[in-house]
């Protein structure tokens, strides 16, 4: 796992820094807004504690909420999807598979990385646009902000999963 920690930091540096420059840039209509920042804690190692994690996902959470002045409404989500992100793995992955040291899109296949991102990305941006509503007035409103950009923001990071992995280990079943 320590291995791992130099290609975390560039993959945090470069998604902190398309969030901030480009996707938080996009605004597509008000109920599409691409984020693929989340992406950096879903490709986080396999091993890691979900404690860690949690605040991880924390403080990556509030270096985004700290460039884009959203107090903290990042790092809520970012806590969040820290500490369901074991669950997923589990629910989504049949028993008995072998994994690498984090999520692959050619190791695991496109079918499982879509779900694993869409459900945690749901997750995560229902958790940011619950506390950037603060009331429940507009439940649908928020409901569809999640959906269409849940959509859109996975599209993204899977472009740029392919885009930036490594694809020595193809996975041909």
């Amino acid at each position: 796992m320590i291995a791992q920690i130099p290609i975390n930091l560039l993959r945090f540096v470069l998604l902190l820094a398309a969030q901030v420059l480009v996707f938080s840039n996009i605004n597509f209509s008000t109920f599409v807004n691409p984020y693929i920042f989340p992406l950096f804690v879903l490709l986080l190692p396999f091993e890691m504690p979900r404690l860690l994690l949690m605040i991880v996902g924390m403080l990556a959470g509030l270096s985004l909420d700290l460039f884009l002045g959203s107090t903290g409404m990042h790092a809520a989500a970012g806590l969040a999807l820290g500490y369901f992100r074991p669950f997923f793995i589990n629910i989504i992955t049949p028993k008995g598979t072998e994994f690498e040291i984090s999520p692959n899109v050619y190791a695991q296949g496109l079918t499982w990385f879509v779900i694993y991102c869409g459900v945690a990305t749901f997750l995560y941006l229902l958790c940011y646009f619950i506390v950037e509503e603060v009331l429940f007035r507009n439940f649908f409103i928020v409901i569809l902000k999640v959906l269409f950009s849940t959509i859109v923001s996975v599209l993204f990071m899977i472009l740029f999963v392919y885009l930036f992995s490594n694809r020595k280990k193809k996975r041909f079943a």
